[in-house]
């Protein structure tokens, strides 16, 4: 018997791993949108609140409380060129004091709203903030934007609207006036989150002690 011929060694070539594919593919899609995003990133408008508080005041009548904010607020580009070209923008920031009922709808204590206007002159090149604490004219809109953010001694519950010791729900929002847009940016708002500069309710509890007014 003869013997066989020994037979050829095949050497296979490995698959293509679909897994380092994937990988490649997940790589490039970061490469194309990563720009793109973070451009959109920066040119989004947002707002957040940052720190609220309410104050005891004693002086006699007016004894009650004040409200102190810090919000971070930013422009996207489309509102601000929007500003730059005469469009006012209307802000607001609302107060509201509840208490629950088990009963009924929860009883309102107290409502506010702190409106200011914040307009660019192109003629004298200032931006103008004019609100409840007096008007600020100034060359810079970041100083314009960090008086703005800065809510301080603002009256928003007098004593007798309250019971002592017990306790309330408080909420802060801030938001953009859309109403007092123009009709075409109205619509405008409506469908782009650039003009988007409101706030959730900011809710925390709130005591009103008799202490405070010893």
């Amino acid at each position: 018997m003869q013997p066989h011929a020994p037979s050829a060694l095949r050497v296979s070539s490995p698959a293509p791993r679909q897994g380092g594919w994937w990988l490649l593919a997940c790589l490039l899609m970061v490469l194309v949108f990563a720009a793109p995003l973070q451009v959109r990133a920066q040119q989004d408008s947002y707002t957040r609140i940052t720190g609220v508080k309410l104050e005891p005041v004693k002086n006699g009548a007016q004894a009650g409380w004040n409200l102190a904010a810090e919000l971070d607020i930013h422009l996207g580009q489309r509102l601000k060129d929007a500003l730059d070209r005469g469009l006012p923008l209307k802000f607001s920031l609302d107060f509201k004091l509840s208490k629950d009922r088990w009963y009924w709808a929860d009883e309102e204590a107290a409502n506010a709203s702190y409106l200011y206007t914040l307009s660019y002159n192109a003629l004298t090149r200032t931006y103008q903030l004019a609100g409840p604490a007096g008007v600020l004219n100034t060359p810079k809109f970041e100083e314009a934007m960090e008086n703005m953010a800065r809510i301080r001694d603002w009256p928003v519950l007098r004593k007798d609207q309250v019971r002592l010791n017990e306790r309330y729900q408080a909420q802060v929002r801030f938001r953009l006036v859309l109403t007092e847009l123009p009709k075409p940016f109205q619509i405008s708002a409506l469908v782009n989150s650039e003009w988007d500069l409101s706030t959730d309710w900011l809710t925390f509890d709130f005591t009103p002690r008799k202490e405070n007014f010893k």
